[in-house]
């Protein structure tokens, strides 16, 4: 027979496994994406400690050959091309979402950058890099991407701001732990088993992935309602795949976000703030070893960096998520941070320059990214934000890709870093005076969330319930962090 404690623990499992919308599991469900993200990103973001490695290598190759001249830019071009590709695939990652859901999109992505990374031990120039590497760990990620903050929004409804800043404080925690195990496995083997080592850690992933469960329940908004005699509440509880319903009226991409003027905005301030947005840290230790720091010291930096953007990206969802605060002005307070920083970086002199450049960058990295993806997920339908949040990484990947490379080739050219850095700051205030000019033309200063629902001067967006429609007259909020939907 059963004991009195075995049922309490046996009601307390229950209730943690029980995948229903802001319930113990969606924390657990956000811990796992955050660790996803942190990997992934820690790998693509770290790409600088290994830039100089096979810099190395690859022009001892072509000195001896005599077929190639010294460049930055080319060998960049294998790091920028990767980041990049997480973002300018995020059209097909976010059809493959759609159609096949979180958890299979995120197992596919997985099991191309265990296979990515063990195919990049191999190659013997440097242009297989990108067949082996770039592109398909590019892709692996991207679908790693989407899934991540999509389920989010799935499993969230009250917190649904403080559980994306958590999950973009991965990329700091993943760049806070992922560099200084890239340098020691640098010391202690070389590139090629490097790579193979991280194949062996990222296979965790595929563990991760499986609590991307699609049979979520979603608990609908309580409702009160006035008969004769009082007020009774409802709360209702629907399956997340009520009837079939939400299958059949899937689409491969949905082009109607470009009808919604935030999307469009977010997406252009975005896209021109990434020229300059990566290109600082993945010529940051190249930089530092051209002061004269060693390359220990300089992988240090992405320590420094790592735990700034963790603090900033968890304070961008707490701040999104406070009524009195409007995230526009958030948002663009890291572009000029990030500007700011990167003047900085172009005058400093010495490692405790760098140190304060690091910290300072860390804190705009943060915000800017943090902010942008909360913003992004919620500026539309739920039905939407996959699209929304593939879409927009199509237009800012493009720009992730040349930014870099950009700046090798002018520190090629010029032979120093300094115009390529003075170039990324200019593009990040160009990216602040753009989102202020239309903040001010849409007059959104009075709101915290400044979305135009085409509805005149209506601060709250009214959306048809997906699977119910509207009824009685009666409409929800769009779920935007921070907000319940009021009876009116």
């Amino acid at each position: 027979m059963p004991t009195r404690r075995g049922i309490l623990l046996s009601d307390s499992w229950s209730n943690l496994c029980r995948k229903e919308v802001d319930s113990p599991w969606s924390w657990i469900v956000c811990c796992c994406a955050t660790i996803i993200v942190g990997l992934f990103f820690g790998m693509t973001l770290n790409f600088g400690i290994l830039f100089p490695v096979l810099m190395n290598y690859f022009q001892e190759t072509r000195e001896r050959t005599g077929k190639f001249k010294k460049c930055f830019s080319f060998t960049a071009w294998v790091g920028s091309v990767g980041i990049a590709c997480i973002f300018a695939l995020g059209p097909v990652t976010s059809m493959l979402v759609n159609r096949f859901g979180c958890r299979r999109t995120a197992l596919t992505g997985a099991i191309t950058c265990i296979a990515s990374l063990l195919l990049s031990s191999l190659p013997s120039s440097i242009a297989l890099m990108y067949v082996t590497y770039s592109i398909p760990f590019g892709f692996g990620s991207s679908c790693l991407f989407v899934s991540s903050y999509v389920v989010i929004s799935l499993y969230f409804d009250k917190r649904k701001a403080i559980a994306t800043g958590i999950v973009a404080s991965g990329t700091g925690t993943g760049v806070l732990v992922v560099a200084p195990l890239l340098q020691a496995l640098l010391d202690n083997y070389d590139w090629r088993k490097t790579y193979r080592i991280m194949a062996g850690i990222f296979s965790v992933v595929c563990l991760l992935c499986l609590t991307f469960d699609p049979a979520v329940l979603k608990r609908k908004v309580k409702e009160t309602e006035q008969d004769g005699e009082g007020e009774t509440e409802n709360l209702a509880v629907n399956h997340a795949k009520n009837d079939g319903k939400e299958e059949i009226q899937k689409k491969w991409l949905n082009f109607s976000i470009f009808k919604e003027k935030t999307f469009v905005v977010l997406t252009l301030a975005y896209t021109v703030a990434f020229l300059g947005q990566h290109a600082p840290r993945l010529h940051l230790v190249k930089f530092a070893e051209d002061l004269g720091i060693s390359a220990d010291s300089a992988s240090r930096l992405f320590i420094y960096i790592g735990i700034t953007t963790f603090i900033s990206r968890l304070l961008s969802g707490i701040l999104c998520n406070m009524r009195c605060v409007n995230s526009f002005y958030v948002f663009m307070f890291g572009f000029i941070l990030d500007g700011s920083s990167v003047i900085f970086l172009s005058q400093a002199k010495n490692y405790g320059h760098l140190i304060v450049f690091s910290f300072l960058y860390g804190l705009a990295d943060g915000f800017v990214i943090g902010t942008f993806n909360i913003l992004i997920l919620y500026c539309v339908e739920p039905s939407k934000r996959a699209s929304a949040f593939g879409v927009s990484a199509l237009f800012y990947g493009i720009t992730t890709a040349t930014g870099p490379p950009l700046a090798g080739f002018m520190a090629d050219r010029l032979n120093t870093y300094v115009p390529s850095f003075i170039l990324c700051a200019v593009v990040e205030f160009l990216a602040a005076a753009l989102l202020f000019v239309i903040i001010c033309g849409k007059e959104t200063s009075r709101s915290r969330w400044p979305i135009d629902c085409n509805q005149g001067d209506s601060q709250l967006c009214e959306v048809e319930d997906n699977n119910e429609g509207v009824t009685n007259g009666q409409h929800s909020k769009v779920g935007l962090p921070g907000e319940t939907a009021e009876k009116e």
